[in-house]
Order: C-alpha cells, then sequence, then structure tokens
C-alpha cells in the first residue's frame, strides 16, 4: 500500500510540474485571415517565424511561446469566436481580423481572463477611443498614416487633390482619406473633390470620369483601399491619361501591386505611408528573406508586424519573469520599449494602447520601391 501510495505522490507531482511547465508558456491565440479579402494581409507567417526562432534560443528556464493559428477568413464573428476558443486553451494575448467589429468584442471577452487583444496590423482610431485598457495595436493610428502621407505629397509639389472614400472598412477606408485631406490643406493644399466606391470594384469608369469632370484638376488622388481594386484604378487612371500622384495607405504594401500595375512607369507617381521600408535591403527585408528560405510562407511588412508582436510579448514575459496576463500587459508598456523589426525601438509606455515609432512613406523609382520619408509627423489633428 506504501508503495502505492509513494507511486501516486511522484505521478501527481509530475502531473503538477507538466502543468506547471505548461503554464509557464506564453500563449498568443491568432485568428487570422488565412482566406479570403485579408488573406494578403495576415501577419501569421512572420509571428511563426520569431516564435521558432526564440523557442530555438530559449534557455532551460526562459518562457517557450506557444502559437495557436486558425483562419478566421476574413470573417470577424468567426474571429470572436475563434478568440473564445484560444481563451478557454489558456491564450494570454489573443487577435482576430484587424478591425473593430471584430477587435472591440474580443477585448470584452478577453477582459475576464485578463487577457490582451494585440492585433499587430490594426490601425483604426475606433480601438483607441474605444477605452478597452486591454487592447494594444502593433501599428499606428489611421491620422498618423494620413498625415505622414500629406507631408511626404505636399513636399513633392502635389497642391490639388480628390478623395476615394468608401464605407466598406469602416473608417479605415472612409475617414482616413478625409483626414488626410485635412493635413493637405492645413500645409496650404487644396481638396478638390471626394468620390465614393466600393471594395471590390473592377471598372473604375465612372469615378474617373468624375474626377476628369472636376473644375480644377487634381494632381493627385488620394484612397485607403486593398488590392487588387488600387492597382487596377492605378492601371486604370493611366490608360486614360491620368499622369498625377495616387497616394494610399498601408494596404498598399502587398507584393502584387506592381504585378496589378503592370507598366513600371505606372508606379513613378505613387506613394504610400506603411510600416516598415520594405523593398529597399534594410533589415525588413533581410528578415523576411531569411524567413522565407527557412520555409514560412512570407506575405510582406505584415509578417514583420507579426514577428514584432511575438518579440515584444515574450520580452515583455521575461522582463516580467512570469506570463499572467495582468503584469504581462504592464511590461509591454513598460518604459524603454522594446527591438522591433519594423523599427529598431518598439515603446507603448507613452501612448499604452498603440507604438511610438517613424512611419515610413514609399515611393517608386524604376519600378522598385524607395523610401521617400521616415518622419514621425508633427500636426496629426485627429488625434489631438
Amino acid at each position: 500500500m506504501e508503495k502505492i501510495l509513494l507511486g501516486a505522490a511522484v505521478l501527481t507531482a509530475g502531473l503538477l510540474q507538466a502543468g506547471h511547465a505548461g503554464a509557464a508558456d506564453l500563449k498568443i491565440g491568432l485568428a487570422v485571415a488565412m482566406t479570403g479579402a485579408y488573406a494578403p494581409y495576415s501577419e501569421a507567417e512572420g509571428a511563426r517565424c520569431m516564435a521558432d526562432r526564440l523557442n530555438k534560443a530559449a534557455g532551460a528556464n526562459d518562457p517557450k511561446v506557444e502559437l495557436m493559428i486558425e483562419d478566421n477568413r476574413s470573417d470577424p464573428q468567426l474571429s470572436v469566436s475563434l478568440g473564445q476558443k484560444f481563451l478557454d486553451a489558456g491564450a494570454q494575448i489573443i487577435t482576430g481580423v484587424p478591425f473593430p467589429d471584430a477587435l472591440i468584442p474580443m477585448a470584452q471577452t478577453a477582459q475576464p481572463y485578463g487577457a490582451t487583444v494585440f492585433s499587430a496590423p490594426n490601425t483604426q482610431l475606433e480601438m483607441q477611443q474605444a477605452g478597452l485598457d486591454n487592447f494594444i495595436a502593433g501599428a499606428v493610428p489611421d491620422p498618423i498614416n494620413a498625415s505622414a502621407t500629406a507631408n511626404a505629397l505636399y513636399g513633392k509639389g502635389a497642391r490639388t487633390v480628390a478623395l476615394m472614400v468608401s464605407p466598406d472598412a469602416g473608417s479605415y477606408s472612409e475617414k482616413l482619406p478625409e483626414w488626410f485631406g485635412e493635413v493637405f490643406e492645413h500645409l496650404g493644399g487644396k481638396v478638390v473633390g471626394k468620390f465614393n466606391y466600393s471594395y471590390g470594384t473592377t471598372d473604375w469608369s465612372p469615378q474617373i470620369a468624375s474626377i476628369k469632370a472636376l473644375p480644377q484638376k487634381p494632381d493627385a488622388i488620394h484612397i485607403c483601399a486593398v488590392l487588387p481594386d488600387v492597382g487596377i484604378l492605378i492601371r486604370q487612371l493611366r490608360a486614360n491619361g491620368y499622369d498625377g500622384w495616387v497616394a494610399g495607405c498601408d494596404a498598399f504594401d502587398d507584393k502584387s501591386l506592381e504585378g496589378t500595375v503592370g507598366d513600371p512607369k505606372s508606379l513613378e507617381k505613387v506613394m504610400f505611408a506603411t510600416h516598415g521600408a520594405t523593398g529597399v535591403d534594410g533589415p525588413i527585408d533581410k528578415f523576411l528573406a531569411q524567413c522565407k528560405a527557412d520555409g514560412y510562407k512570407i506575405n510582406g511588412i505584415f509578417d514583420a508586424l507579426g514577428a514584432d508582436m511575438v518579440q515584444i510579448s515574450y520580452e515583455a514575459a521575461e522582463k516580467a519573469g512570469t506570463v499572467d496576463p495582468a503584469a504581462l500587459r504592464e511590461a509591454i508598456r513598460a518604459p524603454g520599449g522594446y527591438p522591433g523589426t519594423t523599427a529598431p525601438t518598439i515603446s507603448f509606455a507613452e501612448k499604452k494602447g498603440y507604438p511610438v515609432k517613424a512611419v515610413p512613406v514609399m515611393g517608386f523609382a524604376d519600378g522598385k520601391r524607395v523610401l521617400i520619408t521616415d518622419t514621425p509627423p508633427t500636426f496629426v489633428p485627429a488625434l489631438n
């Protein structure tokens, strides 16, 4: 009987030890778009690449990163359901479709667990206005993106602009161009027209006809839309004789842009603000190239944001000495920030809900991407 009891005690101790080891893991649940409209903007492969690197380098007493990745099919409601699944599995950090209709209910669901919703590519201002202490965005909000682009475009000599707006992606596609216009006019430019469109447009002739009919011709057109839509727009604008600037947002930072537009000359007056300079053989390019060489199916800059989210969360866990969700979130927001892939230092201490870092504006020369500016804008009225 004593041997049986001793054996049971040893078995129980082993189970407790195994349970403790599992509890010490950093568990991140990613409901990401592997399919659907947002698939080109998934951060999952970069997150996997970084997690595997960290796990290989971890010492015996270091936490391990466990990623739980499932396809949200670009569906906000499915993201919420998957978020609950991840929370039930012990995730300290979860994420979903990077828009408020997914992220707000996910953050509300995560609150009783103490968990954080850390959306690597989210940019929408609504998430910063929602008053959710357990939400963190890995990218700067849209008004900063808009301001950076307006400064770069005005610096290139543009003085008149037509705005293209759509309600299809919330403030991302509707308000961001208007924030751009506000900064552009503050600098001395003029908004000469505003036109509506829908995501999924393949025939832009009505909008192009309206732009042609403007009494004052625009030097530039600003739109915040996804691929292939914007690539088709640029191609059709050039075919109809428009030779001005086309300015956009981070959704332009999809490697299919060049192929969709076709003629490299049509890209000569295209610019967009994004999350890090790619295509210029810099540190982000090197990281993504190495991940790709190691077999990860890399999309581009959004994978670098995913890598940032994993690395920052991991280093915060090491700094905190625990993966307790509340302590982990506090450590993510610790002064001094952490090294990242998209920037040398990424800090959440100042703004809590989004990082302080530079906003690159990219353009093209001879069909290749070039960095136009990389300076944080100072006039961002929507955030004041």
